[in-house]
């Protein structure tokens, strides 16, 4: 019962209300989840300052962290720099003018680890897989796909990845074909590309699909065997894996070759738009074929161009010849 009737005392009322005990904690239970609720307030008041000021010291200290590795890096690019250029200088003091030719270094994207030239154009791969091209006086970035081997000509630039996957660069940048899987491509010929598999087998891709925009290629396997290919409108050169040299002459078509044995041994060949022909062996020795003219495309012989420094890789177009050394330098010769 909420009151007590009765009639004990006449000067009492008749109902009694309740007592305020229930009324005072129901404010006191108010004041206090109020108090709780202000704190909270406070706290994530507090929390926010606190997260605000450590997002401005973390700016501050990445900023001050990237200032150090910056500093770093340039020390560091400077020591480096300081030691190209005095291996560069001494390389060059070693360079010898042979057979007519000279030779001096040429712009460089250290370490360099192939390089290709064509259509007036200088194409390159560093050992980093980074493809670059010649412009005017320094290398620029050429696309943003990692390539191991580039090549460029008549058909465009071509380019194979790590995987050996083929890339043809179209617009800005390096896009994939599927088909076939290549180590080493090349774009010299008369519209046609040409390639080696890892297993050496030879396949070419006539000019009619090189320069489609299909991604799907077909291309048509060869007889023989080739560790590399190079290709010039006026035939294609390779070597095998027993570092024999073969030639053979070919049109812009994709027709079964005839090879041609030829005298020498090297693991590398490439032949130039107006067929000047070179060849790099096992121990790093520079080759120019002479006699080469349009009743003999082969040529008639050999001749060594002395160098005091190992070569790797060798390209030929427009009366330049492009060198990359064994230690990965760039070395241009001309006549």
């Amino acid at each position: 019962m909420e009151g007590t009737y009765g009639n004990l005392d006449p000067n009492e009322p008749v109902y009694k209300t309740p007592t305020c005990k229930n009324r005072g904690s129901s404010s006191s239970k108010k004041r206090l989840y109020l108090e709780v609720i202000i704190f909270l307030g406070i706290l994530n008041v507090v929390l926010l300052a606190g997260l605000i000021a450590l997002g401005v010291y973390s700016r501050y200290l990445a900023a001050h962290l990237s200032d150090i590795k910056h500093s770093l890096t340039e020390d560091t690019n400077d020591k480096l720099s300081a030691t190209l250029k005095a291996n560069l200088t001494e390389m060059v003091k070693k360079l010898q003018s042979s057979g007519g030719w000279t030779c001096s270094a040429a712009p460089q994207q250290f370490p360099a680890a192939q390089i290709d030239a064509g259509q007036g154009m200088v194409v390159m791969t560093d050992k980093n897989s980074s493809a670059f091209f010649l412009s005017g006086s320094r290398w620029s970035k050429l696309g943003s796909v990692p390539l191991k081997h580039v090549s460029v000509g008549p058909p465009g630039i071509w380019g194979v990845d790590r995987q050996n996957e083929v890339y043809k660069f179209v617009a800005t940048d390096f896009v994939p074909t599927r088909g076939l899987e290549l180590k080493q491509v090349d774009a010299g010929g008369q519209g046609q590309i040409v390639g080696v598999t890892i297993s050496d087998s030879i396949h070419c891709l006539n000019a009619n699909s090189a320069s489609s925009i299909k991604e799907l290629m077909n291309w048509d396997t060869m007889s023989g065997l080739l560790i590399y290919y190079s290709c010039a409108p006026t035939g294609c050169w390779g070597v095998n894996s027993e570092e024999r040299i073969y030639f053979m002459q070919m049109s812009n078509s994709c027709n079964e070759p005839v090879w041609n044995r030829i005298d020498g041994a090297a693991i590398n060949v490439e032949v130039g738009s107006d067929r000047n022909v070179f060849v790099v062996n096992r121990d790093g020795q520079l080759f120019e074929r002479t006699g080469i003219s349009g009743q003999v495309p082969q040529g008639t012989g050999w001749k060594k161009i002395e160098m005091s420094v190992k070569i790797k890789h060798a390209s030929y177009d427009l009366g330049y010849l492009w060198l990359v050394t064994e230690t990965g330098f760039i070395v241009e010769c001309t006549k």
